[in-house]
């Protein structure tokens, strides 16, 4: 598939499972969650093809000489500012979807790629590190 598949499927395995929690949390926090809910998966569906296309993106300009990689991944990230901006004025305009609920699916991505990074620094692993294992 591609150098980064592995990673790839990690960070969308828990980007999916974040949101189903904040799903969960909308559900039972809101007296009607189903706007900010479809909001969320919409945000969230699109913030996960926003990082397939990136990681192409990126697997692509490593292998081009740098002047047509600056400007190919200049204009992909254009692309993709100007995908989220759609879905923000997507939600705007429509009454079945909430705002807040897509620029959160949009960066549960965001909040996930961060956790993991930080989970898995020598710091953090250590910190959970249980005394027999040492």
């Amino acid at each position: 598939m591609g150098y980064t598949w592995d990673i790839q499927i990690k960070i969308v395995k828990y980007t999916i499972l974040m949101m189903i929690l904040i799903a969960v949390a909308a559900a039972m926090s809101f007296q009607e969650p189903r706007p900010f809910i479809y909001a969320l998966i919409f945000g969230t569906l699109i913030s996960i093809l926003n990082f397939r296309n990136l990681a192409l993106t990126i697997e692509k300009a490593v292998t081009m000489n740098p002047g047509h990689a600056q400007v190919y991944a200049s204009s992909k990230y254009f692309i993709r500012f100007f995908i989220n901006a759609v879905v923000i004025f997507v939600c705007i305009k429509a009454d079945y979807l909430n705002v807040l609920g897509a620029v959160l699916g949009l960066f549960t991505i965001k909040f996930v790629i961060i956790g993991t990074n930080l989970y898995d620094t020598l710091f953090i692993k250590r910190i959970f590190k249980r005394k027999e294992e040492e």
